[in-house]
């Protein structure tokens, strides 16, 4: 929907300018929370409801990674840089969620009236949804307008979000769910298309995304997938184009200009090609897709070879970043996509210990968790000390019955070592998961080997 002008919405734009017109009275702030399926228009209408904000009020914006394993207070780490002082301090320093939190609400109090969006907390980690309680419950006295967008159909039962969500509710909680374009407005936006709006509303139930994809590729029948349809358009572009498209496509988030550089031979001459297109987008110091499915339809098509080759060239470049600490979040999602097992160790063990330190406990399980399918082969103890972490965490989180089997690797490691202090502790855990998955009996026995 990339008109300038988007198509029924009308009414949700209205909605949400009503709060910060109601917050401007009243000088309390609120909650807003946009939901939908993939592709419905989301982002495209806080995008066009940021742009239409007067001057006065400051606007934040962070975005939720699609990593494997996202990064602890990923969403927080671009508002807290943009406001500095406090905020980007405590970031900078590993502080603790409930930290975090207070300090950006602080800071934006301080400018009050002001305004946070984070995008896709589908996709936020355990962390950042601790620090979003925070912010929720401060922001009426801060005067915030906190507005957050999530896939709805990306919500399984267990999801943790769904935690979250269902303790926002009450005045000041203003909740928009956003619905597929009508058989009229797809009419519109095909002008003057062959297209018939009537198959194209049918066959993509208005979901603005296969919508306008299916219309940009031209073709004579909707695609049965939006594969078909992001395909059908990136095929026009040169073949410079589509080796810069290729790299961005194994970045799960934007990817910065000087990461590209390093991935690909060709020119980035080309990268102008790829943003006239629509394929593309411009963020920061970077680009990005300007639909995730889009960028999964490019990834998935990419030949075996050549998807590795590039995940090992983002490794190299991102294991020593022009600017900045590695992140060894991302460094752990590249070495596991290239196969590079000692490498996925290295950093997934230390992407496991800093999410620990930041009091995401469930993104420490992965982490942990990532790093022993690829620790078969290392020193005994090193591979205790991780199976251990990786209960610690577990314990917390749903993966205990799998920890049951990690504990009793460890248990066997340290009994055939003769360590027999390491085997009483490693005992003690065992017992511990045993009792939260409903085994008493056989965690008393696991107590008393302890002891």
């Amino acid at each position: 929907m990339d008109r300038g002008v988007l198509l029924e919405r009308k009414d949700e734009l209205g909605v949400l300018h009503g709060v910060v017109a109601e917050m401007a009275a009243s000088r309390r702030g609120g909650i807003a929370i946009v939901s939908g399926e993939a592709g419905i228009g989301k982002t495209a209408l806080l995008r066009q409801f940021h742009g239409e904000l007067p001057g006065r009020m400051t606007a934040l914006w962070g975005t939720c990674d699609p990593l494997f394993t996202p990064r602890p207070l990923g969403p927080l780490l671009e508002p807290a840089a943009d406001l500095g002082g406090e905020p980007a301090a405590l970031i900078a320093a590993g502080a603790k969620p409930f930290d975090v939190a207070i300090g950006l609400a602080r800071a934006l109090e301080e400018i009050a009236p002001a305004l946070l969006i984070l995008d896709d907390v589908h996709w936020a980690d355990e962390a950042t949804l601790d620090a979003f309680r925070v912010l929720a419950r401060r922001a009426g006295d801060a005067a915030l307008l906190f507005v957050i967008s999530y896939r709805s159909d990306e919500l399984h039962r267990d999801h943790p979000l769904r935690m979250v969500l269902g303790e926002l509710n009450g005045e000041g909680v203003t909740r928009l769910e956003l619905g597929g374009l009508s058989c009229e407005a797809i009419g519109e936006l095909a002008g003057s298309s062959t297209l018939d709006a009537g198959e194209l509303f049918k066959r993509t139930g208005g979901n603005p995304f296969f919508v306008t994809e299916a219309i940009a590729a031209a073709t004579e029948e909707v695609p049965r997938t939006v594969s078909d349809a992001v395909h059908a358009r990136i095929a026009r572009l040169s073949s410079p184009a589509r080796v810069l498209l290729d790299a961005v496509a194994v970045v799960p988030q934007r990817a910065e200009v000087w990461l590209l550089e390093s991935m690909t031979a060709e020119s980035l001459s080309s990268l102008d090609e790829c943003l006239a297109s629509g394929a593309l987008r411009a963020e920061a110091d970077g680009v990005l897709f300007r639909h995730e499915l889009a960028r999964l339809a490019v990834a998935e098509s990419l030949p075996p070879d050549r998807a590795v080759m590039l995940h090992r060239r983002a490794l190299a470049a991102l294991a020593d970043p022009s600017l900045g600490p590695p992140d060894y979040v991302r460094l752990a999602h590249h070495a596991e996509a290239a196969g590079d097992g000692p490498a996925v160790l290295r950093y997934a063990s230390a992407a496991g210990e800093r999410a620990a330190q930041r009091g995401s406990s469930r993104e420490a399980q992965h982490h942990y968790w990532r790093a022993l399918r690829f620790a078969q082969d290392i020193d005994p103890v090193a591979r205790a000390e991780l199976l251990e972490r990786f209960c610690d965490h577990a314990y917390l989180s749903d993966m205990r019955s799998e920890a049951v089997g990690a504990i009793d690797a460890a248990i066997g490691i340290h009994r055939r070592r003769g360590d027999t202090q390491g085997e009483g502790r490693a005992l003690r855990m065992r017992a511990r998961l045993l009792v939260c998955i409903g085994r008493a009996r056989e965690a008393a026995d696991s107590v008393r080997e302890a002891v």
